[in-house]
C-alpha cells in the first residue's frame, strides 16, 4: 500500500498561537481516531516556533515527528508559513500537506491508491480577484495564461498532495517570492486584501509549471477536501467526508482549548445540558449547537460538533 508523509504546519509564534494549539490538538486527535490502514503513515508537525506542552504530549501519543522552523518573511502573509512543510526530511515518495484546521474523519489509504504519482488538489470555492489580475499573476510567473475555466486550475491550498520528486514545493516558494516582490504593483493596490491569498495564487502558477514539466495533476474527489460550502450545497455528504477543512468554522464559539471547553461544557450551557452532553453525547444538545446556522448547515454542523466532543472526551486529559 503506498504511503504519504502527512504534514501540517502550526504557527506558535504569532497572535494566533492559542488557536493553532487547539487546531493541532484536534488534528492529532482526529488522526488517532480515524487513521485506519493509514496508521503506519509518518505524521510530521513542522512547527513554526516551539510547540506547547499539550501539543508535545499529543504528538508523542500519535508518534508524530516534531520539527521547529523559523517563520517566513514578516512581509509575507502568515498563511505562507505552510510552505515550511516542504522542509521536513521525507520518509515516503509523496507529501500530504494539510492546513492545521483539517480533521481526518476516515481512513485515507484509498486516496493514496487512487492518486498514484500525481499531484492532487481540490478546486477553490472562492476567488476574490478578477481575470485581469490573474493574467498579471501568470505574467509575473512567466507562464501562458490557461486556456481553461478558472475552476480547472485555481486550487485551495488547504490540502495538497505532491510527489517529492515533482519539485512542487520549491516552485511554490519561488513563485510566491516573485509575486510578493511586486506588492506595489497596480493590481495589488487595486485589491490589497487579496494579498492574504497569495499562497493560493502562487500555487496555481507553480502547479501549472510543474504539470508542464511532466507531473500529472488530478482533482481530488470532494470527500478528500470537504469544506463548509461543499457540505452546505450537498456536493459532499457528511457521512462520505474523509478530510474536512474547516477554516474559521469554530468562530466565535471556541478558538482556544479553554473557550472550546467552555462552549461545550461550561457556562454557555445550562447545567442540565452539561450533564446530558457528558452522559449522552452532544446529540442531546440542540439549541446551543444549531443557533445562528442556516438550515442547510444544521444537520452536518451537529455531527461536526459531536466529533469535536468525542476528541475532547478521549484526549482532553492530555491537554
Amino acid at each position: 500500500m503506498p504511503a504519504l508523509d502527512v504534514v501540517t504546519v502550526p504557527d506558535f509564534t504569532g497572535p494566533a498561537a492559542a488557536r493553532f494549539e487547539l487546531r493541532t490538538l484536534l488534528f492529532l486527535g482526529a488522526w488517532l481516531q480515524h487513521h485506519g490502514q493509514s496508521r503506519a503513515w509518518p505524521v510530521h508537525l513542522a512547527c513554526v516556533g516551539s510547540p506547547p506542552t499539550a501539543v508535545q504530549r499529543m504528538a508523542a501519543r500519535a508518534r508524530a515527528r516534531v520539527t521547529v522552523h523559523a517563520p517566513v518573511d514578516d512581509r509575507w502573509p502568515r498563511a505562507c508559513n505552510k510552505l515550511r512543510g516542504f522542509e521536513i526530511a521525507p520518509d515516503t515518495g509523496s507529501i500530504l500537506l494539510l492546513d492545521t484546521d483539517t480533521l481526518v474523519l476516515q481512513d485515507l489509504h484509498a486516496l493514496a491508491d487512487w492518486l498514484g504519482h500525481r499531484i492532487g488538489l481540490g478546486p477553490a470555492t472562492f476567488d476574490p480577484i478578477p481575470e485581469a489580475m490573474w493574467r498579471r499573476i501568470f505574467e509575473i510567473a512567466a507562464l501562458p495564461y490557461p486556456d481553461a475555466p478558472r475552476a480547472a486550475w485555481y486550487y485551495n491550498s488547504g490540502v495538497v498532495i505532491a510527489p517529492w520528486a515533482s519539485g512542487l514545493g520549491a516552485r511554490w516558494v519561488t513563485h510566491l517570492a516573485r509575486l510578493l516582490a511586486v506588492t506595489g504593483d497596480a493590481f495589488w493596490r487595486a485589491s490589497p486584501r487579496a494579498v492574504r491569498f497569495a499562497d493560493q495564487y502562487a500555487l496555481a502558477t507553480a502547479v501549472a509549471e510543474t504539470a508542464a514539466a511532466g507531473t500529472p495533476v488530478a482533482t481530488m474527489p470532494p470527500r478528500y477536501h470537504a469544506r463548509p460550502p461543499l457540505l452546505d450545497e450537498g456536493v459532499v455528504r457528511w457521512d462520505d467526508t474523509a478530510l474536512l477543512h474547516y477554516p474559521r468554522l469554530l468562530e466565535p464559539y471556541g478558538e482556544t482549548v479553554t473557550a472550546l471547553c467552555a462552549w461545550l461544557y461550561g457556562t454557555r450551557l445550562a447545567p442540565w445540558r452539561q450533564r446530558l452532553a457528558r452522559a449522552l453525547g452532544l446529540r442531546a444538545v440542540r439549541a446551543p449547537i444549531l443557533r445562528g446556522h442556516p438550515p442547510a448547515r444544521a444537520m452536518w454542523w451537529r455531527a461536526f460538533v459531536h466529533r469535536i466532543h468525542e476528541i475532547v472526551q478521549e484526549f482532553g486529559h492530555l491537554w
